[in-house]
């Protein structure tokens, strides 16, 4: 089992995954206790953003009496230098363990990094949770169709292995990292205006437009949204269609416990 894991990580002969490869040739998938496990990446989150760095993580879910793991991530080598890829703090593999997984990882060949650990206390883990952090210097946004998760394999206690079939790519643009309630573009404007704002989390939004009375003119949004960065357009009418007189408008975001109010200007 520790051979297999090893073999992974350096690329000396595993594959997994829907489509065969270099890393699990040779390799025999008896089946075992995670065929519905699968892997997500998404960008990773709570972590201060540096310029230039984009950092990925890997989870695991739905894993069952999971040993050790192994895969290789493909990235676009024209748009991403690799840095490095390490094990998550507090990662799946290491809990309720005294003894860290054992963890190799291994980019010899360009466009790909080969990781995988095995945990080497004789337990094993189930349920939910990170496993690897990859770390790429880029100036550009990144886009899924940037990266791929290949090769997969999952060895359960009993040293059955499966293929890793199921792989989601998350989101991996960046995430706010606080909420905040932008100055609507243009203003003052006419006929229409376009106001930002943005979520570190999810959670029931508000988007309400009152005038100088404190009377509600328009709600713009009341439902709940996803975290990032998202944009409203107001076309200066009311809650009936009909369009409103020219002057100062107030409109106010609430969300979680966050509150903040912005004033605008239609001219006609």
């Amino acid at each position: 089992m520790k051979r297999l894991i090893i073999a992974t990580c350096l690329g000396l002969g595993l594959v997994g995954s829907a489509i065969a490869g270099p890393l699990t040739q040779g390799i025999e998938f008896t089946g075992g206790e995670n065929s519905l496990a699968g892997l997500v990446l998404q960008r990773a989150q709570n972590i201060v953003a540096e310029d230039g760095v984009l950092k990925l993580q890997v989870a695991i879910n739905h894993a069952q009496q999971l040993k050790g793991y192994g895969f290789v991530l493909q990235y676009d080598q024209s748009k991403y230098e690799f840095v490095e890829a390490r094990q998550v703090d507090q990662n799946l593999l290491d809990a309720s363990s005294a003894q860290p997984a054992l963890f190799l990882a291994s980019n010899k060949t360009p466009g790909q990094v080969a990781v995988g650990a095995m945990k080497v206390d004789g337990q094993a883990v189930s349920g939910d949770g990170s496993l690897v952090e990859f770390t790429f210097k880029t100036t550009q946004t990144p886009l899924a169709s940037d990266f791929q998760i290949l090769d997969g394999v999952m060895v359960d206690l009993a040293g059955g292995i499966d293929a890793i079939t199921n792989i989601e790519i998350g989101a991996l643009k960046p995430m706010p990292r606080d909420y905040a309630l932008g100055q609507n573009v243009p203003n003052p404007f006419n006929p229409s205006t376009t106001i930002d704002y943005r979520l570190p989390e999810a959670g029931d939004v508000q988007l309400v437009i009152y005038n100088l009375l404190g009377q509600e003119v328009r709600t713009l949004i009341r439902e709940s949204m996803d975290a990032g960065f998202h944009s409203v357009v107001w076309d200066g009418t009311d809650e009936f269609g009909k369009q409103v007189a020219s002057g100062i408008y107030i409109y106010r975001m609430s969300v979680a416990d966050f509150t903040q109010v912005q004033r605008m200007m239609l001219l006609k």
